[in-house]
């Protein structure tokens, strides 16, 4: 059993694009570690399904994070199910005209990238961190990409989607450490997110598991307050 002080139980998440992949196996093993829950996706059914595998303590908001609508819709959401909020997980994230040079690049693959990555994200962090400061406590986890780390040719808006991340949550960190909240971005390289099973397998030629970042999400957020850790990368160890 974990220090009292560290224990997750009864912590309050939320956790954006929980329906499939990163983020139904972070709020899965938050759930397992005591937290209740708010998920977030563009799909009611795919949510309702995404919930039932998580457990009973879940509870699920149809939302689009680049419509700032959405976004208050979801605040009030939370207000009702958790109470307020102590972890927020911003996963919720896309790529439109990958493969696409800057030449051929359409406006609209470009503007919705940049609205769900990067736009989506600062919404939902302005709208939750208001309580967080006012309890002068609070943690958010930005699943970000190696993608924000280095340029690829056809992934402009990605790259710069996720660049822009870094910025924001630097310039954020910078606006609420003194008040307890630590911002912490995640940078993984290739991840496998598919059925359970892989997440056992390990050794040469394997890759991350969203089961491996899910873990260090929780492990994470179980060190005590004093600990910030602002940036990382997570790379397998030899996926090739």
């Amino acid at each position: 059993m974990p220090n009292q002080q560290y224990d997750l139980t009864g912590k309050r998440a939320v956790v954006t694009g929980a329906s499939r992949g990163i983020g139904l196996h972070i709020a899965r093993t938050l759930h397992e570690a005591g937290c209740e829950l708010v998920i977030t996706g563009r799909s009611a059914d795919t949510l309702q399904q995404a919930a039932q595998h998580i457990g009973p303590r879940t509870h699920t908001v149809v939302c689009d994070q680049s419509d700032p609508q959405a976004i208050s819709d979801l605040t009030d959401a939370v207000d009702k199910h958790l109470g307020g909020v102590d972890i927020l997980v911003a996963n919720a994230g896309g790529g439109w005209g990958g493969g696409k040079h800057v030449t051929d690049l359409p406006y609209e693959d470009w503007r919705r990238t940049i609205d769900i990555n990067l736009n989506g994200t600062f919404l939902i962090c302005q709208a939750l961190l208001p309580d967080m400061i006012s309890q002068q406590r609070g943690d958010i986890f930005i699943i970000s990409s190696m993608s924000g780390k280095r340029g690829d040719p056809g992934s402009a808006a990605y790259n710069a989607s996720k660049f822009g991340l870094q910025g924001f949550a630097q310039a954020m960190t910078q606006e609420v450490r003194r008040s307890n909240i630590r911002v912490m971005v995640l940078n993984p390289s290739s991840v496998n997110t598919e059925i359970e099973d892989s997440a056992l397998t390990d050794g040469p030629g394997q890759y991350l598991h969203a089961a491996d970042l899910a873990q260090l999400v929780v492990d994470l957020a179980r060190l005590p307050g004093r600990t910030l850790v602002r940036d990382m990368d997570i790379w397998g160890t030899n996926p090739f």
